[in-house]
């Protein structure tokens, strides 16, 4: 609500600012979002959920206006939650999402981070990560690259702690079993999270709030 009525350089929270809003009526309910590292000013982001319709990425300007739209091809995504990048030119798409728990696996696919002046073109996957869980099956909306590994966080409800699990970005054709790294001081649903392009800082969007935890390139260190 305090978005809905703020103007773009306004402080809507305690050191948040907004500097912009989403004007693409296809851009329907923004989901991950994540800062280019090659391309300045440029934003990539996505619908949230499945389907051929939502398999969209779209590069956004940081005046909120869409650059350019690219259709990803070859795969079918049940549920598209996060976008993650790394410093090789990489994106990552996590289809991670896991409503009601009823998924007994997620995926995390690779792509190249395209040319926002190149138009409408299609992309497809280069890489695939299939992940089993380690447990219980639970939700997820958040997903982070870090080095060698990627990471995702568990949401959860009912007070419960959000814990960080991660799997090696190494060429495999076999599931890759989730990886418990650390478990957080959060009480509340974390639906979003990114790392500094240094692995300095590690941010995490709960439905509580926001929280920046300094790690110096230690994820274990989030506690």
């Amino acid at each position: 609500n305090a978005c809905d009525a703020a103007e773009p350089g306004q402080e809507i929270a305690p050191g948040v600012r907004l500097f912009a809003d989403i004007r693409d009526p296809q851009i329907k309910e923004s989901s991950g979002v994540v800062a280019s590292r090659r391309y300045p000013e440029v934003f990539w982001t996505h619908n949230d959920g499945g389907g051929p319709k939502k398999q969209v990425l779209y590069a956004v300007g940081r005046e909120g206006n869409t650059r350019a739209s690219f259709p990803v091809i070859g795969v079918t995504l049940h549920d598209w939650e996060d976008l993650a990048i790394d410093s090789a030119g990489h994106l990552f798409i996590g289809d991670i999402g896991n409503n009601d728990s009823k998924r007994n696996a997620l995926a995390v696919y690779e792509i190249e981070e395209p040319n926002p002046q190149a138009g409408a073109e299609r992309i497809s996957p280069k890489r695939v990560w299939n992940l089993k869980f380690p447990g219980a099956p639970f939700d997820c909306e958040s997903l982070f690259v870090w080095k060698d590994y990627g990471y995702v966080i568990s949401k959860v409800f009912d007070n419960a702690h959000a814990q960080i699990f991660r799997f090696p970005l190494k060429e495999t054709n076999r599931p890759l079993t989730l990886e418990l790294v650390a478990t957080t001081k959060i009480e509340s649903p974390v639906t979003g999270a990114d790392i500094s392009a240094d692995g300095t800082l590690l941010g995490l969007v709960a439905k509580n709030g926001a929280y920046v935890f300094r790690i110096d390139g230690d994820v274990t260190r989030v506690s």
